[in-house]
């Protein structure tokens, strides 16, 4: 029950007899106010659980809880704990042990020849290196101080997943409640979710100094560039980061595109990169903000001075909830400070130092002017590119545009199409970060529009079922994801999760016949090598990254949660379909787009 007071959903994966006990027990006590208990939402699969907790949490900022089974469990989470931890989402996944006695002796004493079998070594060995915390619950009577701590590891900075084992004979473990009353629990309730919620740890404020160092330089700089990660996480920063562009004439890049970080109707924007950009080569100042990856060394990097001529490198400042990357074994940037703080707060203070100054925006007529042009010239580019092919080939620009102009306008798109997510996320057109009203916590989504329509996009993983699990609570949204062919097959649990709980979305699948990703690697590595000699039918075949004969995308989702499908190979009819997919999740059922 401390689990329910720290305010989480459950995403039961496994059964725990003491915890079915309670639960029965605790909406038998809670008929008057049952909405105090944790909604439990059933999922076949435990990657799948994981997966809609994490959309959740980026939702609302409430931690959720997976409940899965032993080691099992725990190891069919893995895809998704390395998401969590990467992505920084706060989620508790707690997971029973087997008994630990044999006999009898205790309550929960081994009683299945299965106890024997999952009895490991060391079960949090498998996802320890990707949590904030783990640790063994030993006994019921402090499980309240070992659920607390777990949860205030998971909101610090930087979030991420946390994992509890306890084993059956404690699960099983009586111990007084205390005799709360219904606004005694209420109460307690409220204080717990303030206490998890509004005491965790975040980034500190730039000293006088630092805010001088960095405004004073950005103020100098010739071709000044920011690279931002997940600093739209936090709905305040980008207003923030926009406000900075219209003072100085910076530049802005997107690392990856996992969060809104820019809006992109802004002529301070340059896109999304999953590799170093042209900018990065060029600017002599860099301000790095929450990112973890902002070039590859491989692919260009800052300049960096000679002996003779100092002045030619280029000055970097990393600004980050977790500069030091600690859960990665390698990383360096060659940064010139590394600051661990909020950025919010640190472009707040950057802002009110440049104000300070009484800076001519005159003096910077030039760059802005030149940064305006390079704008116009990327925005007609991008249009080009829309353009229809010339042999009805469906195009990944020419798909983003027809979802862009056919979907509702407060869509939420889920992109994780790997090697196509950055053509996907520079043609929606996305502009501002997407929060639920309700809830000021962050939101890992970004509000789209272009001119007059309003869009959202949320990235990097799946999370179709967490998102429209709340989403849908506080109004009926559109949700869009674009995946790839490979992340569809793991799908049948999701299409039945939505049948069942009345999460309709639509899906489109784009269709590469197999693994296009690993031939983009293999040409990174051996440009002149046999992979680039190899036709996409024939590379796909010698190396078996190929999917075919193709599996019926449409057909799966229909078998699985009665969704409605299509596949669409010319480009003609591809308006049509997007319609139709639209009536029909409008409808409470989910469409399946599949393009080959």
């Amino acid at each position: 029950m401390y689990v329910h007071y720290a305010c989480l959903t459950h995403n039961r994966g496994s059964d725990h007899p003491a915890m079915l006990e309670a639960m029965i027990k605790a909406k038998q006590d809670i008929t008057e106010n049952s909405s105090k208990f944790p909604t439990i939402i059933t999922c076949p699969s435990e990657l799948v659980a994981l997966s809609a907790a994490l959309g959740y949490a980026q939702v609302t900022g409430i931690p959720q809880c997976v409940i899965v089974h032993v080691d099992c469990g725990t190891l069919a989470m893995g895809q998704s704990i390395h998401n969590a931890s990467v992505g920084r989402v706060p989620v508790l996944c707690f997971a029973g042990l087997s008994p630990f006695t044999q006999n009898g002796e205790l309550l929960g004493s081994r009683t299945e020849f299965i106890h024997w079998l999952q009895d490991v070594p060391d079960q949090a060995a498998i996802l320890r290196q990707y949590c904030r915390y783990s640790g063994e619950i030993k006994t019921g009577r402090n499980i309240k101080e070992m659920v607390y701590r777990a949860l205030h590891f998971a909101m610090s900075d930087s979030k991420g997943p946390v994992y509890l084992t306890a084993a059956r004979e404690v699960l099983e473990e009586a111990i007084p409640w205390g005799g709360d009353t219904q606004s005694n629990c209420s109460q307690r309730i409220a204080r717990i979710r303030s206490d998890v919620l509004c005491k965790a740890l975040f980034g500190l404020l730039l000293t006088a100094s630092e805010v001088e160092l960095i405004g004073s330089t950005l103020i100098n700089a010739k071709k000044p560039l920011v690279i931002a990660g997940y600093l739209g996480r936090n709905p305040q920063a980008p207003p923030l980061l926009a406000e900075l562009c219209d003072k100085l004439p910076i530049s802005v890049l997107e690392s990856v595109g996992s969060d809104m970080s820019m809006r992109t109707d802004h002529e301070a924007y340059l896109g999304v990169t999953i590799t170093t950009h042209p900018a990065v080569c060029e600017a002599d100042v860099i301000l790095i903000l929450d990112c973890d990856v902002p070039w590859i060394p491989t692919a260009g990097k800052p300049q960096k001075g000679r002996r003779l001529a100092p002045k030619l490198s280029t000055t970097v400042f990393h600004l980050d909830v977790d500069p030091l990357k600690q859960q990665m074994p390698l990383f360096s940037i060659n940064a010139t400070r590394r600051l661990k703080v909020s950025c919010e707060i640190a472009l707040r203070q950057l802002n009110a130092y440049i104000d300070k100054q009484g800076i001519e925006k005159t003096n910077y007529a030039t760059a802005f002017e030149a940064r305006a042009n390079r704008y116009l010239r990327r925005k007609e580019n991008l249009r080009a590119l829309e353009s229809p092919s010339q042999d009805g080939a469906i195009r990944v620009p020419y798909l983003a545009s027809r979802l862009r102009h056919h979907l509702p306008e407060d869509t939420v798109y889920l992109v994780e199409a790997v090697s196509n997510a950055g053509l996907i996320i520079q043609h929606l057109n996305l502009t501002q970060v997407f929060y639920l009203p309700d809830y000021p916590i962050p939101v890992n989504t970004a509000l789209a529009r272009n001119t007059r329509r309003k869009r959202r996009r949320w990235p990097r993983v799946g999370r179709r079922s967490g998102i429209r699990c709340q989403a849908g609570q506080a109004r009926r949204i559109h949700l869009c994801n674009v995946s790839i062919d490979d992340h569809t097959v793991i799908s049948i649990s999701v299409y039945w999760i939505a049948r069942r709980y009345d999460l309709p979305f639509l899906l489109v699948v784009l269709n590469n016949g197999g693994w296009n990703a690993p031939k983009v690697s293999a040409l990174l590595v051996h440009q002149d090598g046999l992979s680039s000699k190899s036709n996409r039918r024939e590379y796909g075949l010698d190396l078996n990254i190929s999917f075919e004969p193709s599996p019926d995308y449409p057909g799966i989702a229909t078998a699985a949660g009665t969704a409605w499908g299509i596949t669409v190979k010319e480009q003609e009819k591809l308006d049509s379909a997007i319609q139709e997919a639209a009536n029909v999740v409008r409808g409470g059922r989910c469409a399946v787009i599949e393009v080959s």
